[in-house]
């Protein structure tokens, strides 16, 4: 019988959904959705309406080992910013895989290619996102990859 009763358990345990092989959600959401919207606005290169997804006093913060970096603090210093950014790098864009929500925070992978001298760059950052009242209020960079 406890031969039997093994088997069983064995059987369910092989037959019970495994969250590792399962395929990852799709995140989704009014969070997203911001997130998404200032992509489309970075890849259009429209500093004033990637604008419009910020509060007033975002804050674009570095990290780098042990130690972050306030980059900017406001939505005027980072809207400056990215204006000489898009006059630098005329042809850059990005894009966001490996999206997930978690409350207020969004983390993705945003992948930015662009061409220098003729060569097709890349490299690859994890971002993390804090929405709040439906607008960026930080968001953090870690090391390019």
């Amino acid at each position: 019988m406890r031969m039997i009763l093994i088997a069983i358990v064995g059987l369910l345990a092989a037959c019970a959904p495994d969250a590792e092989r399962a395929a990852p959600a799709q995140a989704v959401g009014d969070n997203v959705d911001v997130v998404n919207g200032l992509m489309t606005a970075f890849n259009a290169h429209d500093a004033d309406t990637m604008r419009e997804f910020w509060h007033g006093d975002v804050a674009w913060i570095e990290i780098t080992g042990e130690q972050s970096r306030v980059v900017t603090s406001s939505a005027s210093q980072l809207r400056n910013e990215l204006v000489s950014y898009f006059e630098a790098f005329s042809t850059v864009s990005s894009s966001l895989t490996k999206i997930s929500v978690n409350g207020d925070y969004v983390t993705a992978v945003e992948t930015t290619v662009w061409d220098q001298d003729g060569t097709r760059k890349s490299q690859s950052s994890i971002v993390v996102y804090e929405i709040t009242d439906g607008k960026v209020k930080r968001f953090w960079y870690f090391p390019p990859q």
